[in-house]
């Protein structure tokens, strides 16, 4: 598929060619939000989820903090479980995967009140942090979880 704006070529981004299109479609059309801040140039930060599959094995569950509408789960897919946490969000917001579980509050009220609720033992987890700006929700993750990447570039 081929994007032009104004005689020039919009490459679109990686999981805009991964994603199945009524998937992306099904969140444009239902959510109120996604329209204004993703298109196909830029569904989140893939870079860094990217990344992690490369050495985080398919055997942990990954939690994504601050993972918006969850666009980057599709890098997860075949993992053992994908646990997407977002204040900011909806049900309406997310992309879902077969192996998906939300949390619609903040990072710190996760990790304090509802981890441990879910069964898993820190070392079954992976935790990503990227692009959050709030530093307390870093520190904690960083803190709480052994295998964990924070990332937020530096202005």
């Amino acid at each position: 598929m081929r994007f032009y704006n104004m005689q020039t070529q919009i490459k679109p981004c990686e999981l805009y060619t991964l994603i199945p299109k009524e998937k992306i479609d099904q969140i444009f059309l239902k959510s109120e939000t996604a329209g204004a801040e993703l298109d196909c140039t830029f569904l989140g930060f893939e870079e860094v989820y990217k990344a992690v599959t490369l050495f985080a094995p398919k055997n942990r569950v990954i939690i994504d903090f601050g993972c918006g509408y969850a666009f980057q789960s599709w890098y997860f897919r075949d993992y053992r479980k994908y646990i997407g946490v977002d204040i900011n969000i909806t049900e309406n917001d997310i992309l879902r995967t077969d192996n998906a579980e939300f949390y619609f509050m903040s990072i710190q009220d996760f990790i304090r009140n509802e981890f441990h609720k879910t069964g898993y033992s820190f070392d079954e987890v992976f935790a990503i942090c990227s692009y959050v700006p709030d530093t307390d929700a870093q520190r904690l993750a960083r803190e709480t979880f052994p295998h964990c990447l924070v990332y937020y570039p530096h202005r």
